[in-house]
């Protein structure tokens, strides 16, 4: 009895163990519910399957979210956000997978002491919030539409000599990726936020063109006897260069800003200067309005970068004053040192072109004289080539000469009535040219003595010519 006893007792003892084992695992550890203690977001979820967990958290959040909203804030705009509007919402699933993991790591000891751990403690997870990045980027770009605003200059007009000058608008830029960054940190305070922009401070402003207020230098010069296709280039150039406003600083190109000179554009032929000859040509015209601009240019002291004089001295300007432009070969340029804009504005009145510089003329309160001299006229030369073909004792000019001249142009400052400052700005050279005349055969002498002349001397002539200089006689047959 007492072995059967002791042989019982042991199979009792474990089969207890046994079955308390078995009792535990199944109550305990071997369940499809997410172990108690455990909280999502201060949301008891103990006890509750996967699938009911995220349904009621999802229950839970809707209540607790409803009313969440904040506001974006710009001076007097307000702009109201609501969760729903950026796509607002949590991970539930990934969360309470995250929950039922808790205690299901190790042995079945190990297990255990997690889940009594947690049972008598607590353990609490959160939710992290998420949004959808294309609502959010949606809403920046309404805001953006309804907030920004281009900076707008102020304009100067000017109407029959009167001036008038537009208000400026100062432009508002929003900095979309802060205030995209700003919106995602927000998911968590849910306060209101102030839209963060950049000011696009206008270029030209009222108060800048405001110190224009009168005329610091103007020039006139007379297109009389001119052809009908000379002066309609001379009013299209003039007004070209009419109506510019130039900021300090600012460089202008005469004929970047005149552009093509071209029939399309209503352009004409007229004579133009090609090699120091007078020729048909596009344009012919247009140096007289650079000339004539270049003139009121120096009377309001600009700064004069880039100027030409003609291979011929110009016939309505002083020698020394003129300035030429051909495109993509010589050209007019200046530039606005003064601390204002400078406007120009050009007219034509019966047979002259005008061109006028407004600026400020409390700063530009002094006079510029300009003054060529004449250094030195080169005469010209007359040349004979001696031509078989010719009727004795002919003479027939292929080439029409001129005098050479070379100049210097100095500007004077005057203030008060007294020079200030005197300076060289030119030096020029307009190139002298050859009078050139074929001549044929000499004449028989009345006393025929037999002999005849040499056709082929080149022995210098005396003659009687505005240079006192001798005539060369060139031999064609040589």
């Amino acid at each position: 009895m007492k072995k059967v006893f002791l042989i019982v007792l042991p199979l009792i003892i474990i089969g207890g163990l046994l079955g308390g084992g078995y009792y535990l695992y199944e109550n305990t550890i071997n369940t499809n519910a997410i172990y108690k203690g455990i909280s999502i977001d201060n949301y008891d979820v103990g006890g509750m399957s996967k699938e009911k967990a995220i349904e009621f958290l999802k229950a839970q959040k809707e209540i607790d979210d409803n009313e969440k909203s904040f506001n974006l804030l710009y001076e007097d705009k307000s702009y109201h956000v609501s969760i729903k509007d950026i796509g607002y919402s949590y991970g539930y699933e990934q969360i309470v997978e995250e929950a039922y993991d808790l205690g299901r790591e190790g042995n079945l000891i190990e297990r255990y002491k997690t889940i009594k751990e947690i049972e008598k403690n607590g353990k609490q997870l959160f939710m992290e919030p998420e949004y959808d990045r294309d609502l959010v980027l949606k809403l920046v770009e309404d805001i953006e539409k309804d907030l920004n605003k281009d900076s707008v200059d102020a304009v100067f007009d000017f109407n029959n000599g009167k001036f008038k000058i537009s208000d400026e608008r100062i432009g508002i830029k929003t900095d979309e990726s802060k205030l995209i960054n700003l919106l995602i940190d927000n998911m968590y305070e849910m306060e209101d936020i102030t839209i963060p922009v950049e000011i696009i401070e206008p270029k030209v402003t009222k108060a800048m063109l405001s110190r224009i207020n009168g005329v610091i230098g103007e020039f006139s010069t007379s297109f009389q006897g001119s052809a009908s296709g000379r002066i309609k280039n001379v009013e299209l150039s003039s007004k070209a260069m009419s109506n510019l406003l130039i900021m300090p600083g600012h460089e202008v190109s005469y004929n970047n800003t005149l552009g093509p000179v071209q029939a399309k554009y209503g352009y004409m032929e007229a004579p133009v200067i090609v090699n120091g000859e007078l020729t048909p040509g596009m344009g012919g015209g247009v140096c007289q309005s650079s000339t004539t601009l270049y003139n009121a240019l120096l009377l309001a002291d600009m700064t004069i970068v880039e100027r030409h004089p003609h291979s011929i001295a110009a016939a309505y300007v002083p020698k020394g004053t003129d300035g030429a432009v051909a495109s993509g070969y010589l050209d007019l340029k200046f530039r606005n040192d003064y601390d204002f804009p400078v406007y120009t504005y050009s007219k034509i009145v019966g047979n002259r072109v005008y061109f006028y510089i407004y600026g400020d003329t409390t700063v530009k309160n002094y006079t510029v004289k300009i003054e060529p001299k004449l250094i030195e006229t080169i005469p010209y030369k007359e040349k004979e080539i001696y031509d078989a073909t010719l009727e004795p004792g002919a003479r027939e000019m292929t080439q029409e000469g001129r005098n050479g001249y070379k100049v210097k142009t100095y500007k004077s400052i005057i203030k008060n009535g007294k020079v200030i400052d005197r300076k060289q700005i030119t030096y020029d050279y307009y190139r002298e040219k050859d009078f050139i005349y074929k001549v044929g055969p000499e004449l028989p002498s009345k006393a025929n003595t037999g002999e005849t002349s040499n056709p082929g001397s080149s022995d210098e002539k005396a003659v009687d010519n505005p240079t006192d200089e001798s005539i060369e006689v060139i031999d064609l047959a040589q």
